[in-house]
């Protein structure tokens, strides 16, 4: 957790609470059950156990389901080891057990995480971080694409991308993680480029229009040669920018920071922001134009 920098009240919370677990044998076995059911990849039993678990320990499902996601860091580092990836790729995706335990926290005001779901993808070695963003296999979803001579055809791997809450992601950030992501990738594609999709409230065409020239979402955008637009009755991605006040009227919607004024101003008028669907292609050099 000190290596993974949670705040020291969060590590504080949950050496008592691992604490609480040792001093009980019978919490204690239990939790190392659950450990191993969940790297086992028994993930919805592990997750229905833990509930439990809370419930007879009278602890919160978020708190006790970020201690599982903690406590399993260790048998991970060793298939890390196992497989000779990196530390430096472990360390850098641990990094989003910090980033949901902070907005855990920001939403409900509990150290822990509503998002467990999202996580047993890392702990079966599917998805990594590198550099600032987060890959892991996926299939491409449109028709079909064609850039620089290469085609990629719906149902053909590519690599999907997804980007955590971990601060800024300036254009240098962005490319030192595609050249990693290329490294990392290359050799199950054989030498062809490596196609890379994304899909998020981030990629959502309309947003050129109200974001200025300089910002990085706008620069993030001008990365992928194509994005298809999907507009949504919903903004479900709004706690991402207003925290625990999303749901609040855009007339009320804080306007603390320039995004935050940007989007409330944005909802105000009646505009319902959507996602985007995006692609680009990554050989040795980069991103191919």
């Amino acid at each position: 957790m000190k290596k993974d920098n949670f705040p020291k009240e969060a590590q504080e919370i949950f050496q008592e609470l691992y604490g609480k677990i040792l001093m009980n044998s019978d919490y204690k076995n239990r939790m190392d059950s659950l450990i191993s059911m969940f790297m086992s990849n028994f993930t919805t039993q592990a997750f229905e156990q833990i509930d439990i678990l809370a419930k007879d320990m009278n602890i919160h499902s978020y708190m006790i389901s970020m201690l599982l996601l903690v406590l399993s860091s260790k048998p991970l580092l060793k298939l890390y080891h196992e497989r000779n990836i990196s530390e430096e790729i472990y360390w850098n995706t641990a990094e989003d057990l910090t980033c949901k335990l902070k907005e855990c926290y920001q939403l409900y005001g509990i150290w822990g995480t509503f998002v467990r779901e999202w996580f047993p993808r890392f702990y079966q070695m599917a998805r990594f971080a590198l550099g600032r963003m987060q890959y892991e296999y996926s299939i491409f979803k449109l028709e079909e694409y064609s850039i620089g001579g290469f085609t990629v055809k719906k149902g053909d791997k590519v690599i999907n991308m997804h980007i955590p809450a971990s601060g800024s992601f300036t254009v240098e950030k962005r490319m030192d993680s595609y050249h990693k992501a290329y490294e990392f990738y290359k050799k199950d594609f054989e030498g062809r480029p490596i196609p890379v999709v994304c899909s998020s409230w981030l990629l959502d065409p309309a947003l050129k229009d109200i974001l200025p020239a300089h910002s990085n979402i706008r620069g993030f955008m001008n990365d992928f040669t194509y994005i298809r637009a999907y507009t949504e009755e919903e903004f479900h991605d709004a706690w991402r920018i207003f925290g625990k006040d999303a749901s609040k009227p855009p007339k009320d919607l804080p306007r603390d920071t320039s995004l935050q004024k940007i989007f409330a101003e944005y909802l105000e008028k009646g505009r319902k922001p959507g996602k985007g669907y995006g692609v680009f292609l990554l050989d040795e050099t980069g991103i191919i134009t």
